[in-house]
């Protein structure tokens, strides 16, 4: 009986473990995609304040930050409607 209770416990820390390892690391992937976020942000801010022309903004943020040509446009928009 005990080998059974081993067996059916065999690995149960190892997937414990994993599964804390994970949600930690989605944790990790949360924050690392809203500080980009938030860099974005900063520099569409920053480039309308210097009076960078929308074009040379968005083809800037299409460069740096591997943006498409619709989230770079969104960024530009959403930076322009909170100034």
């Amino acid at each position: 009986m005990s080998n059974e209770f081993r067996k059916a416990f065999t690995g149960f820390g190892c997937e414990l473990l994993d599964r804390i390892r994970e949600a930690e690391n989605e944790k990790l992937s949360d924050a690392a995609f809203e500080e980009r976020t938030l860099g974005i942000q900063n520099a569409t801010s920053a480039m309308i304040e210097a009076g960078v022309d929308e074009e040379t903004i968005i083809r800037m943020l299409q460069k740096y930050w591997d943006l498409r040509l619709s989230d770079a446009t969104d960024f530009v928009e959403n930076s322009k409607s909170i100034k």
